[in-house]
């Protein structure tokens, strides 16, 4: 019996001693879990700077000697600036609308060379893009005023050609440049974020985010009667620091 006795006494002595240290290493040693932040509805005004690197595009060449798709063509990095204002909905939930200006940045494209058996062509032009967008977020938490979010935008983009030059080397290395309209589009924008953001104090949040912006299109104003270039798919991805202020 004292067996039995002695088997219980040790039993509950080592639950208690488990409970105890279980308590204490996720007091001690565990992270604690992320939570929502009791936030009022209010709104928020934002500015942004950022980095931009264009994908490589598709982009479609005509004139009298060539016509078709370019060989190589790409648009040059820049920088990126914005502001806009947004309304936080909920601890989780919060929109803001935005409008983007990227800097110009030089557009390079060296065209096929079907129908154009000797010498060489090289376009060369200026690229700028604007674009307004409403953007949705859902920030999913927050860890030591540490919170990531995740988010996407619709919108409207307005892309630019400008100083489109086209540079033509026959096969006598006779060389001819030929300055041709720059154009600007109207076209569909969308976009993809993620980032974090960080609470400087109540009303200021320092934002680091990464985009993904699809723009769409845009052609020379020659591009329609024979003479020009089409360049289509642009994109580009962007780092962004920017901060946020909350006013009710």
């Amino acid at each position: 019996m004292s067996i039995i006795k002695t088997t219980v006494l040790a039993g509950l002595i080592g639950m208690t001693a488990s409970g105890t240290f279980a308590a204490d290493l996720s007091r001690g040693m565990l992270p604690p879990v992320p939570v929502l932040v009791e936030s009022t509805e209010n709104w928020y005004l934002r500015g942004d700077v950022g980095y931009t690197r264009f994908t490589r595009p598709e982009a479609d060449d005509t004139s009298g000697l060539i016509a078709g798709r370019m060989a190589r063509e790409g648009v040059g990095d820049t920088a990126v600036l914005g502001a806009g204002i947004g309304y936080r909905f909920s601890p989780l939930f919060r929109a803001d609308v935005t409008v983007d200006h990227r800097l110009s940045s030089r557009f390079t494209g060296l065209p096929t060379d079907a129908g154009f058996t000797t010498g060489s062509v090289f376009d060369r032009g200026r690229f700028q893009s604007s674009t307004a967008m409403l953007n949705v977020y859902v920030d999913v938490g927050t860890y030591r005023d540490f919170t990531p979010y995740v988010g996407a935008g619709l919108g409207v983009a307005y892309n630019v050609f400008g100083h489109y030059t086209r540079t033509t080397t026959d096969a006598l290395g006779a060389v001819t440049q030929e300055h041709l309209s720059g154009g600007g589009d109207w076209t569909f924008a969308w976009a993809l974020m993620a980032g974090i953001g960080y609470n400087l104090s109540d009303s200021f949040t320092l934002d680091l985010g990464y985009r993904y912006l699809s723009l769409g299109d845009v052609k020379t104003r020659g591009y329609a009667g024979g003479v020009g270039a089409d360049v289509e798919s642009i994109a580009s991805h962007e780092v962004r620091l920017g901060v946020r202020y909350a006013f009710d």
